[in-house]
This record gives C-alpha cells, structure tokens and sequence, in this order.
C-alpha cells in the first residue's frame, strides 16, 4: 500500500488517493459490494456477530445490544448490521466522488468517536471482519485481485477515519 508521509494541499492528497484505486479496483468493489448488499440484515447480522465473536472487547460500545444469548434472531443485531452496510453502500456508490466520501466517513467517525468514545483501532476489526464475511459469502469470485481492491479500499477508510480522529481531537 502507498502511504503519503508529507503533507499535501487537500485536494491534491485527495487526488493521490483516489489514484489508489484503480478502475478495475472499482469495478471489484462495485460488484462483489453489489452481491453483499443484496441482504444489507442478513450480512450486517453476520459482521456484528462475527465483530464480537472475533474481538469480544467490542461489546462494550453496543450498550443497547445485548452480547449473550441468541444473537442470529436479535432485531437489534439485525438493525445494526444494516446500519453498517447502508454506511458501507454510501461510500461504494461514492467510490468518483471522494470529497463526498469523505463526508460520509468523518460524520461517521465523528460520532463513533464523540457520541459512542470508539477507539480508532477499532475500525481496522470491522474492516477485517467484513473481509472475512465477503470471502465467505461470495467464495471463489473472491480471488486475490478482488481481495486486493478491498484491501485497498479498506486502507484509504481507515486513514480518512484516522484523518478524522486526529482533527477532532486536536479542536
């Protein structure tokens, strides 16, 4: 992955960054997202679930969830997994247009951080966690190449959100 380590006039680092992803990268994301998002509550349900079967630490920012019992017939598991996807969706549908992207990644990571107190690093667990459900659900069609665009794409969320806790801390 390309890091940029100086520091650039916005609008050139967005440039960069979206140079990152490639059309085909796009293509990837674009169609696999598609095959994902046809159940946004069947796998939202499973990134919950897979969340905090995977980094139980995680439970304790779902205060109105509960964490034990029967999680697959949870309304609350459901509701909220597809509150993941639908923000998900925003960005895929947005992949030409970073500067809104953007805006849709620093609302959500301001409020994960000033309304629920989300620790960054938590973002990087539900990016390898949705990893993980795509691979499951779309099997061999997630070869290295879609992997790749994932994780690419993965990469420039995590350091727009990062970018954001930064700033917002700094206020």
């Amino acid at each position: 992955m390309c890091t940029l380590s100086f520091p650039l006039p916005a609008g050139k680092y967005l440039a960069i960054t979206m140079a990152l992803l490639t059309e085909a990268d796009k293509k990837n994301i674009r169609c696999t997202w598609a095959k994902l998002f046809e159940n946004p509550e069947e796998h939202g349900k499973s990134i919950v679930i897979k969340l905090f079967t995977d980094y139980p630490e995680t439970k304790k920012y779902f205060k109105t969830i509960p964490t034990e019992g029967n999680l697959q017939a949870n309304p609350l598991v459901r509701f909220h997994g597809r509150r993941v996807m639908v923000a998900v969706n925003q960005v895929v549908e947005n992949l030409d247009n970073w500067k809104q992207a953007c805006r849709i990644l620093d609302r959500l990571a301001d409020k994960h951080r000033t309304s629920h107190s989300v620790e960054v690093e938590n973002f990087q667990y539900i990016f390898q966690v949705m990893e993980c459900v795509l691979r499951n659900v779309l099997g061999n069609e997630f070869n290295s190449r879609v992997s790749t665009s994932w994780k690419k794409l993965f990469t420039l969320l995590f350091e727009q959100i990062e970018e954001t806790y930064g700033s917002s801390s700094q206020s």
